[in-house]
């Protein structure tokens, strides 16, 4: 009741508010509401006020406990996926700048020459296909025998792969190789390095996605993956806990990486459109095909160039004392795509209905 008045009273002025509490007065049976309307509101404003004071107290000392930084961090040592190109690129440049002992995982050769140009010399990297049993072993033994007496602080899952499609043009085969990469990669470099985290008590940093909250048409794989990596890194957080070793998501939204690059991916798209049967070119028709390779091109403009604010948080959660559980990020995915995750499936299927092309043969098109 109380908070009902506090909500009532906020859309009315000082001076209506006066003129009620008199009106009130005049009328004896009104007189008893008149006291506790009184004292409603001034608890209201207390309770608000004690409120607003809670916030602010545990914003600031979270804000301040947050920058503190775990202690010898020379001789903390991270193993990170995914060093090509992103997010894994700057977080291994910024981590060897900050002197952590880096090992700095990359798929190519030429990723491996490009970071080693750019880093110190401590950085050590290494060529690693995250879906093959082989190269992870080496990885292992190789990180083993360079580790610092301190032993392994942390690991990056950062690793990704994801290419634009509807789900019915992808061939089952592409689909499944997103997932090996960005979740079963994930959980297999995971497994084989958690014996060292528990010794240390160490950190797992694991990046999802916007697109683990809210799946979306024309990323079905990609989505999946994501969400994949949001259950088991929840999971895993709640086994782990009891050993120490603290588990931390990463969620970026729409930022300008490999994966986002317009041109790949509408090429990708041309790829998929040209191996498709008659039939099911003529269900879409080229009026979608064009569309969907324009919205690819249209989209871009969004995508944040500003990739350090990921690369920033993924420091955070390895170097900070006291790392969040989630690093949310990006407007888009603060103000949309993580409003839009908690809304009934209707209104989400009318939102992506606005956005997206439809297809010559929906009965919907000509209406």
């Amino acid at each position: 009741m109380t908070s009902m008045i506090g909500r009532v009273t906020s859309f009315v002025t000082y001076r209506d508010f006066r003129r009620l509490l008199k009106e009130c007065s005049n009328y004896p049976p009104l007189a008893m509401f008149n006291d506790f309307l009184l004292l409603s509101v001034v608890f209201s404003f207390q309770g608000a006020l004690l409120l607003t004071a809670l916030i602010l107290t545990l914003y600031i000392t979270f804000s301040f406990f947050g920058d503190v930084r775990v202690s010898n961090l020379e001789k903390k040592a991270v193993f990170i996926t995914g060093c090509d190109s992103g997010f894994g690129y700057e977080l291994a440049k910024k981590l060897d700048a900050e002197r952590l002992r880096v090992f700095a995982a990359c798929l190519t050769s030429e990723g491996e020459a490009k970071l080693k140009t750019e880093c110190s010399s401590e950085l050590i990297t290494l060529k690693l296909d995250v879906t093959k049993s082989r190269d992870i072993q080496c990885a292992l033994q190789a990180v083993k025998s360079h580790l610092p007496s301190q032993g392994l602080w942390a690991i990056v899952n950062n690793a990704g792969i994801g290419y634009p499609g509807p789900i019915e043009w992808q061939p089952v085969e592409e689909m499944k190789k997103t997932l090996e990469v960005n979740l079963w990669g994930m959980v297999s470099i995971t497994k084989v390095f958690l014996p060292f985290l528990k010794r240390t008590k160490g950190r797992i940093v694991n990046v999802a996605s916007a697109s683990g909250r809210l799946s979306s048409p024309f990323a079905a794989a990609y989505c999946i993956s994501k969400f994949g990596v949001e259950a088991f890194s929840d999971a895993l957080r709640n086994e782990m806990k009891h050993f120490g070793v603290t588990v931390h998501i990463i969620e970026p939204g729409t930022f300008k990486t490999g994966i986002t690059d317009a041109e790949k991916n509408i090429q990708y798209l041309q790829r998929l459109w040209e191996n498709l049967d008659g039939d099911t070119k003529e269900c879409y028709g080229g009026e979608f095909y064009e569309q969907a390779k324009a919205k690819l091109r249209d989209i871009r403009h969004i995508f944040s160039p500003n990739i350090f604010k990921v690369v920033d948080a993924m420091d955070h959660a390895v170097t900070s004392m006291h790392p969040k559980l989630r690093y949310v990020l990006g407007l888009d995915h603060q103000l949309i795509w993580r409003t839009l995750s908690f809304l009934p499936s209707e209104i989400q299927d009318f939102f992506f209905g606005l956005v997206l092309p439809k297809p010559k043969g929906n009965p919907d098109h000509d209406n």
